[in-house]
């Protein structure tokens, strides 16, 4: 009878271990998912802002780093701490809160600047080193005060060359603005019919481990 208890006890054990013992592999499904889905290509926009051009849901990496699993009884789930995942997942179409239009960073310097200090902080730091801004109703331009570097955009005109041959500065787009932005799908957070027929397997093997 305690054979048959023990045996009874480790059967159990092992059954309440199952969703810590399966996680890590539905983890791995979903990673493998968002690192090597067919996804639609980044536009021109997105592919100037990311590092060196990135590829769909990459770039700086926090996301993917940050995907993970909770367990539970009889159960475990993949998820995120990132707000934006459920956007990127399935698609959606964002649009202002309080302004007229949304205020796209043209290229990664400025994204990486507007991260850290928001549009407007953005803005006023460039006018005080001598820029002026100019707001349009599809973008927001710079001009660049004489000798400085470019951000942004530089602007390929005869009116720039000419401004630049006479010492007055060169424009730069800073920021695209729109009224709205279409995010398109791009599923990762699933487990394909081969994954699901992986993990029943493996869930089987580890049960075998309880009966015998």
């Amino acid at each position: 009878m305690k054979e048959f208890l023990k045996a009874l006890n480790e059967t159990a054990s092992i059954i309440n271990e199952l969703p810590e013992r399966i996680a890590p592999f539905g983890l791995q499904c979903v990673k493998d998912n968002y690192r090597n889905g067919d996804f639609a290509p980044n536009s021109t926009l997105t592919k100037n802002t990311k590092n060196g051009g990135a590829k769909p849901l990459f770039d700086s990496g926090e996301t993917y780093a940050s995907l993970t699993y909770q367990t539970g009884q009889g159960e475990y789930r993949i998820g995120t701490n990132k707000v934006h995942a459920p956007l990127i997942n399935d698609g959606g179409i964002v649009k202002p809160l309080k302004a007229q239009k949304l205020t796209i960073p043209a290229d990664k310097r400025i994204k990486k600047r507007t991260e850290a200090y928001g549009v407007r902080k953005t803005l006023s730091g460039l006018e005080a080193q001598g820029w002026k801004i100019f707001w349009r109703p599809n973008s927001v331009m710079g001009r660049a005060p004489v000798g400085a570097k470019g951000i942004g955009r530089k602007i390929k005109s005869r009116f720039n060359r000419n401004n630049k041959s006479k010492d007055k500065g060169v424009f730069y787009v800073l920021y695209i603005r729109v009224d709205e932005v279409k995010v398109p799908g791009r599923p990762f957070m699933y487990l394909s019919d081969e994954q699901q027929k992986e993990q029943a397997e493996l869930v089987q093997k580890e049960l075998m481990k309880a009966i015998k």
